[in-house]
């Protein structure tokens, strides 16, 4: 069960085609989104979780699409993040989440691409090398976003959590052609050789892999308490000498639920 952001659209009556014709456009939307903004600067959804972020998109609450309005009522301005997450649970109906998406487009920004294996410091090389205003894709910590509760390594990252996480990083990647500022970071586990440079020639960028080998990942895991990622860990190296096709829908496993895609 998904206990983070909860959407909760009114249903159209049938034949309805939605409020989008009410979404002001041109210059008239590019003022009225300015006001919303600067009326609401910082993220709700991260307020609530006691994080300060600044917001960047005023969000319908009650999606246009579904018979919402454009009053400021129904208007609740969220981080990339959050909205990201917002739109991958209501775009969620029952069908897996594409894990290699081939709509995705080239970064109008920095990208780098950061691979490896489990407990091999893929997340710490992040948070050392990026800057206020980064943005940060990673499955796992979209999973925590969206469900509190989840916890790296003490179970499977599964079902509709796992669907809505990789909508919501699917989102994220989609977004990054059309960012004007900042560097973008996306961390993935890409073991082979063939899954990088399928990330890298739809997204551009430069891949970064970093792996200290198994031994030092698996005596990390141990130290940190979580031994279920010794599994993930042999499962990565697996895969790494295997041949790599694109996956379609999402698997049951992710990273943190021994395989690794």
């Amino acid at each position: 069960m998904i206990t983070g952001f909860q959407s909760n659209p009114v249903p159209k009556p049938k034949g309805e085609q939605g409020n989008e014709h009410l979404r002001k456009r041109g210059r008239a939307g590019m003022a009225q989104r300015k006001r919303r903004l600067q009326a609401e600067p910082l993220c709700r959804h991260c307020a609530v979780q006691g994080l300060t972020t600044p917001s960047t998109v005023p969000d319908h609450i009650i999606p246009l699409k579904d018979g919402g309005t454009d009053d400021d009522t129904n208007i609740q301005c969220l981080c990339e993040q959050c909205h990201a997450i917002k739109t991958a649970i209501e775009a969620a109906q029952g069908t897996g989440a594409s894990n290699h998406p081939d709509w995705l487009r080239p970064s109008a920004i920095p990208l780098t691409i950061v691979c490896g294996p489990p407990c091999a410091g893929k997340t710490t090389y992040v948070e050392q090398n990026a800057k206020p205003g980064d943005i940060t894709i990673d499955l796992d910590a979209l999973a925590r976003k969206i469900d509190p509760s989840y916890r790296q390594w003490e179970g499977m990252l599964e079902g509709a959590l796992l669907n809505s996480a990789i909508r919501a990083r699917n989102e994220l990647l989609g977004s990054l052609s059309r960012l004007k500022r900042g560097n973008a970071w996306f961390i993935v586990s890409a073991p082979t050789q063939a899954e990088r440079n399928w990330w890298q020639d739809h997204l551009c960028g430069n891949t970064h892999l970093i792996d200290p080998g198994a031994d030092e990942c698996k005596r990390r895991a141990i130290q940190r308490g979580t031994p279920n990622a010794v599994k993930g860990i042999d499962e990565w190296h697996r895969r790494a000498r295997q041949q790599w096709q694109p996956k379609g829908k999402a698997q049951t496993f992710t990273e943190q639920g021994r395989v690794v895609w």
